[in-house]
């Protein structure tokens, strides 16, 4: 394991409050802009009537779509304890039952993936959690509310946006290595 010497040694709970307070910070600073965006798209009928302290259905789907990455960076058993950290911490800091927020965060990727399907690309089914959890339809034109499926181009102004909230595991590893836990002992 050459490649891990000089590479710091985080425990799962570490990089939990690493990612949370992260992800909290960036989309506490960015959603004005991305109601903005939201409201003054080309893509919609006429501007959605979304108020500035509903924040809670994008934070979920921020969460619920990088959770799902999480298993392709690490290792089976580590993935899951990684976000079960992930929510425990979460829950503290929105002073939530760690229960229901995962209930919810589960209820929001359920419904972002059914509507992608057959896709399986995160970053869509995320764009669609948007138009989703903002009951956006109403705000189409004829054509696509008559259908009840997002605009294709509204998809793609919310993937670019959305992409610039997907941590970046690949950077991370670069810098860090889980420390994993062994039932005889900690294992580095």
């Amino acid at each position: 394991m050459i490649f891990n010497w000089g590479k710091k040694k985080l425990k799962p709970e570490e990089v939990a409050r690493m990612f949370v307070h992260a992800t909290l910070d960036s989309v506490e600073d960015a959603w004005p802009e991305v109601l903005g965006l939201m409201r003054e798209t080309p893509h919609m009928e006429r501007p959605p009537e979304i108020d500035e302290t509903e924040v809670g259905p994008f934070l979920l789907v921020v969460l619920a779509g990088n959770l799902d990455f999480i298993p392709q960076f690490f290792e089976l058993g580590s993935d899951q304890r990684i976000v079960e950290c992930i929510l425990a911490e979460l829950a503290v800091q929105l002073d939530l039952p760690i229960d229901q927020l995962a209930q919810r965060v589960g209820h929001t990727r359920d419904a972002m993936v059914k509507l992608n399907k057959p896709s399986k690309k995160t970053l869509s089914a995320m764009a669609r959690g948007i138009y989703l959890g903002y009951e956006l339809n109403d705000y189409q034109e004829d054509y696509f509310r008559s259908l009840g499926a997002p605009n294709p181009r509204f998809l793609m102004q919310m993937e670019e946006i959305l992409q610039h909230f997907l941590w970046d595991w690949t950077s991370f590893h670069e810098q860090y290595r889980l420390q994993t836990q062994t039932q005889s002992g900690v294992v580095a």
